[in-house]
């Protein structure tokens, strides 16, 4: 989200951070050892991120515990990333790549998994952190590992998992503005070869309030949890067979801004929000339940998985004025299937395997009475390998993979088609504290069966010659780990071509009023920087207190169309919905003595060209492009421990909340404003 503040973002960060205490003389704590973290979606295996040649973000769990999110769209907003957020749906880019229009799975860049995989889900805000051990996200590429709609990148949501001998529970409740409530669980363990972990979410809240306490109506969620259950039981040592259930659902309301006024309602766009202004209400839910099981020999050289999985994404949109003329649902069910293999020596590392994905969509237009089964099906194999020289400081790796895929619909025959793409990089880490690194990767998404066959048509007519969408992309960055600093910077550039937009035809009469066609966008250049800085300057001056200034941003230095055939915005050739800044920056502070940790965290997003929905400029709406103005977002938040009841008993602490501090104007997407100023407060309870 953004806002416009009318203050610099950190000018209170001397009064939200306690009094410093004076300098003391503790020992220098050894410095995080960043480089070394152990990643496993960059290759789908476990490794270093010394040896990754791609740009990597790891959110640790002591980052989500210090943040404000409560979603890992929240989390993505806090690093930096392009995050659009229209009423129960959160939807993020990587690099300027990634719909931003609540798009499903099929239809996106960015993919996002649950330990590794698919679930059908491209909703962050569905994606909940009550049972979230960690969150990897990759920028750039990662078609040769996971295979279609991983072009801007992956996000991989990991989630806890119980450990013999560390048992954990913890339990917040807590309210907040426009009738916030919020309830959280996470509790886990592991004896006698048996592990399981359980986390879950619930809150609800009132039609939110906006700039200057304005109350926007039919804004409510009625509900919003997420539950994700982890079960497994290991035996001969070094087998696991696990469960892993997972289910999240949003209910909420949201004002139609497609929407034409009459001067028998007496609303214009663009005038206060009332409420009788005709809204929508929407009921989103993901489901997944996926079966594995791990293995390796004794010495760990050889190991593998097997993992099947199994669930539903749905969608469904009621106006409850007109009813069914304005109303539908989509529903996309999903079983996936993976095997792989790898092999580990001190030299090499290689990896292969198999993934089979099935979509059906059985998409229902309730205001056509049409229901057109669709399904989509995709066949992947793929081998990676690493090479390891000059005692681990030179880093080769590379990958191949090769697609099958089809598509089908009543409306159209079968579409095949087959893709191949690769990827190389190399790391060379001429010190223990640097890693230089560069990296070239394939990116592929096939077009989904909605893009090929229409919807019947409705809306969207059927062209059975679209062609999926490509991109090869070269990064070069480094990243430094050095006495309390960590630092990165990357440069990338993507050459796009054949990307999916929907394209006007005024030629053509359809019953939905404006009849679209999915086309491929010839060529499209997106390129650019992005980097983040932190510095621990209380453990850097051997203080016992940590002080950490930190900023992340991307910068897209090109965000072009080069094909002039087709209409985006007129003579202007800029990319559309892809903001040239995104920032994030602010500071951490954490007391050990005061028993207290405090955050002012801000998010900046540049001017972006995006899209008149309105329908008060041209008809049809959509037509017209305008520049949404830049702005920043600042939040703070404080925990205070309140009791230790040992270390038998756990703890007590306190945490409270101000979201858009300074009160600027929230909207990311026209006439889709976002929460004013808000607070939270709330009681959690630990036992580890």
């Amino acid at each position: 989200m953004s806002t416009r503040s009318k203050y610099p973002a950190l000018c209170l960060s001397a009064a939200v951070l306690s009094p410093l205490p004076a300098f003391s003389q503790t020992p220098t704590e050894p410095a995080s050892k960043t480089l070394d973290e152990v990643v496993v979606t960059a290759s789908r295996v476990q490794e270093a991120k010394r040896e990754v040649s791609s740009n990597i973000t790891i959110i640790t769990a002591a980052d989500i515990k210090a943040s404000t999110a409560t979603s890992v769209a929240d989390l993505m907003v806090q690093q930096g990333f392009h995050v659009v957020t229209v009423g129960d749906s959160s939807n993020a880019q990587i690099r300027g790549m990634g719909s931003l229009s609540m798009a499903n799975e099929l239809e996106n860049t960015v993919l996002i998994l649950l330990n590794g995989r698919r679930v059908g889900m491209s909703n962050l805000a569905l994606a909940g952190l009550a049972n979230v051990e960690r969150v990897e996200i990759i920028r750039g590429p990662s078609a040769v590992q996971y295979g279609s709609s991983a072009m801007g990148g992956v996000i991989n949501v990991i989630t806890k998992r119980g450990e013999a001998g560390k048992p954990f529970a913890s339990v917040e409740v807590g309210f907040g503005s426009d009738a916030l409530q919020r309830q959280k669980i996470a509790l886990g363990g592991a004896a006698n070869g048996f592990d399981f972990a359980f986390g879950g979410t619930h809150s609800s809240r009132d039609d939110m309030t906006i700039e200057g306490g304005r109350r926007w109506h039919h804004t409510e969620v009625g509900r919003n949890h997420d539950y994700n259950l982890d079960l497994g039981y290991t035996f001969a040592k070094n087998h696991r067979l696990g469960i892993n259930l997972n289910q999240a659902e949003i209910k909420s309301e949201l004002v139609q801004s497609l929407y034409f006024p009459t001067a028998a309602d007496g609303i214009r766009p663009g005038s206060e929000n009332t409420p009788n202004r005709p809204y929508y209400d929407l009921h989103k839910r993901n489901t997944n339940t996926a079966l594995s099981y791990t293995g390796s020999t004794d010495s760990k050289a050889l190991d593998w998985l097997l993992s099947y999985s199994f669930g539903r994404d749905e969608q469904k949109t009621t106006d409850p004025v007109n009813g069914a003329f304005n109303s539908g649902k989509s529903i996309i069910d999903n079983k996936m299937f993976n095997a792989q293999l790898n092999y580990h020596t001190s030299l090499f590392t290689i990896s292969g395997g198999v993934d089979r994905y099935k979509y059906e969509l059985p998409s229902v237009y309730s205001y056509a009475s049409y229901t057109n089964k669709m399904a989509m099906e995709d066949t992947g194999a793929y081998l990676t390998g690493k090479l390891r020289l000059l005692d681990e400081r030179l880093i080769f790796s590379a990958g191949l993979r090769y697609d099958r895929y089809e598509n089908s619909s009543a409306v159209m025959d079968t579409k095949k088609d087959s893709h191949t793409g690769g990827s190389v990089g190399v790391s060379y880490l001429p010190h223990d504290w640097l890693k230089l690194r560069a990296n070239y990767a394939d990116g592929f998404k096939a077009p989904s069966p909605q893009q090929v066959g229409g919807d019947g048509p409705y809306y969207f007519l059927a062209n059975a010659s679209l062609k999926p969408e490509e991109s090869k992309t070269w990064e070069f960055g480094g990243d430094i780990n050095w006495n309390h600093v960590n630092a990165s910077l990357t440069y990338f550039h993507s050459d796009w071509q054949n990307k999916i937009i929907g394209v006007y035809d005024p030629a053509a009469t359809c019953p939905g009023f404006y009849c679209y066609q999915y086309q491929n966008l010839k060529k499209a250049v997106i390129a650019g920087f992005e980097g983040s800085l932190s510095w621990d300057a209380g453990k850097a001056f051997k203080q016992n207190y940590s002080l950490k200034p930190y900023a992340s941003f991307t910068w897209l230095t090109t965000r072009k169309s080069k094909d002039r055939s087709q209409f985006i915005n007129g003579s202007d050739d800029t990319l559309p919905n892809t903001p040239r800044w995104m920032a994030s920056y602010g500071i951490d502070y954490a007391h050990p003595g005061l028993k207290i940790k405090s955050r002012l965290n801000a998010n900046y997003y540049g001017k972006t060209l995006t899209q008149d929905f309105s329908g008060t400029v041209s008809m049809p709406p959509g037509d017209s492009y305008f520049a949404r103005p830049s702005g920043t977002v600042v939040n703070w938040s404080l925990e205070k421990e309140l009791v230790d009841f040992g270390d038998q008993y756990g703890k007590l602490t306190l945490r409270t909340e101000v979201n858009n501090l300074f009160d600027g104007k929230n909207e990311m997407w026209w006439n889709y404003p976002g929460q004013g100023r808000n607070f939270y407060v709330g009681l959690r309870y630990d036992f580890f």
